[in-house]
C-alpha cells in the first residue's frame, strides 16, 4: 500500500504534517506536531531523535513501520 505525507503548516517555529492511507479513501493514520503546536509537557518526533528535518521521508516511513502503521513492502511519498 502506498501511503502520502502531507505538510500542512511550515512556519515561524510552528509544524503540523499528517500521513494518509493512499488509497480512495484516505485517511489519516498519523499525526506530527512540533514546535508552537505542542502543549507544554509534549515532546516532537524530532526532538525524540525520530526525524531530522520535517521532510525527511525515510526517517518517517522507518518510525511507522517500527510502530505497525506500515508493513514491509508499503511506501511512502510525498502528498500534493
Amino acid at each position: 500500500m502506498k501511503y502520502q505525507y502531507f505538510i500542512n503548516l511550515d512556519d515561524r517555529g510552528s509544524f503540523r504534517a499528517d500521513v494518509r492511507r493512499g488509497d480512495c479513501n484516505g485517511e489519516t493514520v498519523f499525526e506530527i506536531r512540533a514546535g508552537n503546536e505542542l502543549e507544554e509537557d509534549e515532546t516532537s518526533i524530532f526532538e525524540d531523535g525520530y526525524l531530522k528535518h520535517g521532510r525527511d521521508l525515510a526517517g518517517l516511513e522507518n518510525y511507522l513501520k517500527d510502530l505497525g502503521i506500515m508493513k514491509e513492502g508499503d511506501e511512502l511519498e510525498m502528498g500534493q
